[in-house]
């Protein structure tokens, strides 16, 4: 503790020296983004670039790409004139069969019922199909056509409209399918929504660990524990009093919770978790 007087107060003042045991750093690195143009930035005759609308009834969709995203300056709109039919932006994207995927993105919803829906099929030797089916559904009653003569704003549910919400669909893909379909859009329902920062990549990340040990302080061992199911994934050993570690732990599944423990030499433990869904939060 130092200690010093101030003058100018006639008092003393006791000013605390900040040290800390260990610094943990813990950073997820995800598998490439297969999604072309995510965020909607490019747009390319007169439409968003990789990028297709489909609809039964085209007529009855107004879509955009030119209102604001969740980030830059794009998003994928879709808006119904009724409900008579369901229409969707697609972008297929090239996958492994027999790997688990992640399709994930954020949408913005003004009214209506969204689906966004992963979709794919194949056939085997011996020609049984195969097929991939799997969806996410939102709804919202705001924005409904008897607003505000009929029924009064708060009668109505649903999420804030001006309010980005994450979406995540997991999809393992069965042998012999190489490629899916990324869909999303209004499904028979009058309403609009936007879609932006879209992804689709491996349920799997690498996780990287920098462990720095204060002057005073050496690093005895270090584990990392995965929290569902709780077991160590890893344990160095001891390593004779190290002053900094790095370990990289490859394909693990993104959506685990992970604990590190550093082991001091002194028996201080030092404690951080890391989640990627949580990190992911607010970017």
């Amino acid at each position: 503790m130092i200690t010093r007087r101030c003058a100018w107060l006639g008092a003393v003042v006791f000013l605390p020296i900040l040290s800390f045991a260990a610094e943990v750093q813990i950073k997820g690195i995800p598998s490439p983004n297969l999604v072309k143009n995510p965020s909607i930035e490019e747009v390319a005759k007169d439409q968003p670039k990789y990028w297709t609308f489909d609809s039964a009834l085209k007529e009855n969709f107004i879509i955009s790409w030119t209102h604001g995203g969740r980030t830059g300056n794009k998003s994928l709109g879709v808006k119904t004139q009724t409900g008579k039919m369901s229409g969707y932006w697609t972008q297929v994207v090239a996958v492994e069969s027999d790997r688990t995927y992640l399709f994930k993105g954020y949408y913005r919803l003004g009214g209506g019922r969204i689906l966004i829906w992963v979709s794919g099929e194949g056939a085997l030797p011996d020609k049984t199909k195969v097929k991939v089916d799997r969806r996410f559904y939102a709804a919202s009653s705001r924005g409904h056509w008897l607003e505000p003569v009929f029924l009064p704003p708060e009668a109505l549910s649903g999420p804030d409209p001006d309010v980005w919400l994450p979406f995540e669909i997991e999809v393992k893909v069965p042998a012999p399918i190489t490629h899916l379909a990324f869909n999303m859009g209004l499904y028979f329902s009058h309403g609009e929504v936007y879609f932006d920062d879209l992804w689709v990549g491996l349920a799997e990340m690498d996780l990287d660990i920098d462990v720095k040990a204060a002057p005073e302080e050496r690093i005895d061992r270090v584990v990392i524990r995965s929290a569902e199911p709780a077991k160590d994934i890893f344990d160095s050993g001891p390593l004779a009093k190290a002053k900094n570690y790095e370990k990289t732990l490859k394909a693990l599944p993104m959506n685990a919770t992970y604990e590190v423990l550093v082991h001091l030499a002194d028996g201080k433990v030092v404690r951080k978790v890391y989640s990627h869904s949580e990190n992911e939060k607010g970017r």
